[in-house]
């Protein structure tokens, strides 16, 4: 199959000629002549040439290659964050892929990621999203993938949704504990609408001026500072001797760490009574959402404190709760209370309920209902329902 090898400087000349590149030959290609570096003794693949055109096969994913595109997203100005991120979705097929990388893999990479039942449908189509960029960039078009489709979620689910109330409860907490930088920072997430990651711009000085200026993900905003937020942060900035810098610090003096945070959040919920699967510091931005939204009503403003360049992202920040919505559907009133069912003539004959009150009387009565699938049960007219969702007694049918 590896006949017809030929050298990278025979190549370019028969390329700058026009001459015809016979099918079927294979070189060493490096990308300073605009080819992803796959050379054979790597342990990477070859490039293949056909009809005069550069075809590459897929190979092995290489540290090279991971360490190359590292300094391409530094240079592309990429928060350090997000580099992190997209070398971890890398190396997670990297680990996969130990044979090499062609569609047909990636696709089964796609499917693994669902089928193992660990992730999110949205963090597997962050991570392929991850690596389709990676392979655009080695130039590996015909390998990339499609994203799962998610049909737009239209309310929070209750475990995840953090109330104020609840907020107010951490806060209580971190007080009682004593975790002073805690409860303040804490309070400044929740009052802001700041990401931690963005703690490091909260200054002695910003604090001194009443407004942060924040540059994150390539865009610069200013953020207001409520007074009484600005009067605490001095004052505990004064006592703890912070007289310029970064207010929230470690020890050390660098910015409080993000999972530092997301551990002593969730240090405060047994005490709190709240379900930590709720308490993450992210959640606090979209507390901060949802309260300035129903004050305001204002999706543009919200949008540009929260740092989003579209409104359909700051919509995800609002979605109400599963209890919430369900109320909303109550109220259309589309569906008829079972308890009067129950006790239309109509339904009776249909249902095989019989009257069990021998004189007939309509003030108790009392109705023996089989319904095929719990048995025959006995219910009262005051309550017709009342024994639905109780368990039959043993024995009795």
């Amino acid at each position: 199959m590896l006949k017809n090898i030929i050298n990278e400087h025979d190549l370019l000349k028969k390329l700058k000629r026009k001459e015809s590149v016979g099918s079927g030959c294979w070189l060493n290609c490096y990308r300073k002549i605009g080819v992803s570096q796959k050379g054979a003794a790597s342990g990477a693949g070859l490039i293949m040439v056909q009809d005069g055109k550069i075809l590459e096969t897929e190979g092995k994913i290489t540290e090279k290659m991971l360490e190359d595109y590292r300094v391409h997203l530094v240079g592309e100005e990429k928060s350090k964050s997000t580099v992190e991120k997209y070398i971890r979705s890398i190396r997670k097929l990297m680990g996969y892929a130990e044979q090499g990388i062609d569609k047909d893999v990636v696709i089964a990479y796609k499917k693994n990621l669902m089928e193992s039942r660990k992730y999110k449908v949205s963090s597997i189509n962050s991570m392929l999203i991850d690596i389709n960029q990676f392979l655009e960039y080695r130039g590996w078009y015909d390998c990339r993938v499609k994203t799962y489709k998610v049909q737009k979620i239209l309310f929070c689910p209750d475990n995840k949704y953090l109330s104020k109330e609840e907020y107010k409860c951490l806060l209580k907490e971190a007080k009682k504990k004593g975790k002073i930088r805690l409860y303040f920072l804490l309070e400044t997430l929740a009052a802001t609408g700041m990401r931690v990651s963005e703690l490091s711009f909260l200054t002695v000085e910003a604090v001194r001026e009443g407004s942060v200026m924040i540059y994150s993900k390539g865009k610069v905003r200013v953020i207001l500072l409520p007074s009484e937020l600005q009067r605490q942060l001095l004052w505990y900035a004064k006592q703890k001797g912070i007289e310029e810098g970064i207010v929230f610090r470690t020890r050390y003096g660098n910015v409080v760490n993000r999972s530092n945070v997301w551990k002593n959040m969730k240090d405060l919920c047994k005490g709190a009574k709240v379900n930590p699967e709720k308490v993450f510091p992210h959640n606090l931005r979209h507390l901060f959402a949802q309260c300035f939204y129903k004050e305001k009503k204002d999706l543009a403003e919200l949008a540009s404190i929260m740092g989003h360049s579209s409104v359909e992202t700051t919509k995800v920040y609002l979605t109400i709760t599963g209890k919430e919505h369900r109320k909303e559907l109550e109220k259309m009133d589309m569906v008829q209370p079972l308890d009067d069912l129950l006790f239309e003539e109509g339904m009776q004959k249909s249902l095989g309920i019989r009257n069990r009150n021998k004189k007939g009387s309509t003030r108790n009565k009392i109705c023996f209902v089989n319904d095929g699938c719990t048995g025959n049960r006995i219910y009262t007219k005051e309550n017709p329902t009342a024994s639905l969702l109780a368990k039959p007694a043993a024995g009795k049918k």
